[in-house]
């Protein structure tokens, strides 16, 4: 079932990979789409355990959302960031903008490893509150 819900992100990038040609007229309309996607398809992921039945489906298509999105966010990047370079200089503004791609995607899961391990740690051994008590 695992592999379902992985294989769907495939899809989403298949569907969106035909959507190319209409990505170079707006960009930036694109790129923001893709941010959108994939916040939706990180919160059905995130989500998707609080409905057992339907896990498979939900986290399902938050991978379908994300794949679509990985694919307009690449299909958007060169037409965006040649708006933005001056003559001779699109290679050094593309490294850069790949650099500081990979430091947040370096360091954003520390920073969530870390907050997890502060939170779950103060609430190790507390019982969940009651009803009563709130």
């Amino acid at each position: 079932m695992q592999i379902l819900k992985d294989e769907m992100q495939h899809v989403g990038k298949l569907i969106c990979s035909n959507l190319g040609a209409r990505m170079d007229s707006e960009p930036k309309h694109w790129r923001i789409l893709a941010d959108v996607l994939y916040d939706l398809g990180t919160g059905l992921e995130v989500l998707s355990p609080l409905c057992p039945h339907l896990f498979l489906e939900v986290a399902g298509l938050g991978n379908f959302a994300k794949g679509m999105a990985v694919v307009a966010a690449r299909a958007t990047r060169l037409p965006i960031y040649s708006s933005f370079a001056k003559e001779g200089n699109l290679s050094d503004l593309f490294a850069k903008g790949e650099a500081i791609s990979t430091l947040f995607n370096v360091l954003g899961p520390g920073v969530g490893i870390q907050l997890a391990s502060t939170v779950c740690s103060s609430m190790q051994g507390k019982p969940f509150p009651k009803v009563a008590d709130v």
